[in-house]
């Protein structure tokens, strides 16, 4: 799997590792530089929030809406790296 740096410095994720790592659109990664290349990584504390009420008060909140934890392993994310270098 390949992709190519635009004239921006944006680099578009295919969708094929977006789907295969759970990822949606505005969630953030975290990049780290390795001796071998870049190693990126969705960053844990990702939450999508809604507009809810509190259920004591009644004073408006913002709550985080849960999402399926899909696990990704290591030999997954060497892959992917392997597909993308």
């Amino acid at each position: 799997m390949q992709t190519t740096l635009s004239s921006k410095g944006q680099l578009v994720l295919p969708s094929a590792a977006r789907r295969r790592l759970g990822l949606r659109q505005g969630e953030r990664l975290s990049i780290e530089f390795r001796e071998d290349g870049v190693f990126l990584r969705p960053v844990a504390h990702t939450h999508r929030h809604k507009p809810a009420r509190h259920p004591v008060s009644g004073l408006p909140v913002m709550v985080a809406e849960e999402r399926p934890a899909k696990k990704v392993t290591a030999a997954e994310i060497a892959r992917l790296n392997d597909d993308l270098l």
